[in-house]
């Protein structure tokens, strides 16, 4: 390994580490009341939809269905992994098909 590679990989990690330290010290810090709390509590979902969007957007007949029916299963569920183990297999199954 050469030197700056060496330094290159040191610096990653010390970024890594600073990243995940802050989010430690300053989470007691993020409110969990009133708009910025109902934003946070919001953040997951907004996350999956804009991952999964362009997929159903640009996706065929299996795409869509699969979308429908895993939005059933969340809805019927509550459940994130759940939805999205659903979704997988779902959408899996419908490209066997279509």
């Amino acid at each position: 390994m050469t030197t700056d590679a060496a330094i290159a990989l040191a610096a990653l990690a010390l970024a890594a580490f600073a990243v995940r330290s802050s989010g430690i010290l300053l989470g007691g810090l993020i409110p969990s009341t009133g708009k910025a709390g109902q934003l946070l509590r919001e953040m997951p979902g907004a996350v999956m939809v804009s991952l999964a969007a362009p997929s159903v957007v640009n996706g065929g007949p299996a795409e869509w269905l699969a979308t429908v029916l895993t939005a059933a299963v969340a809805w019927k569920t509550r459940s994130v992994i759940g939805s999205m183990a659903a979704g997988l297999a779902f959408v899996w199954a419908l490209r066997q098909v279509f």
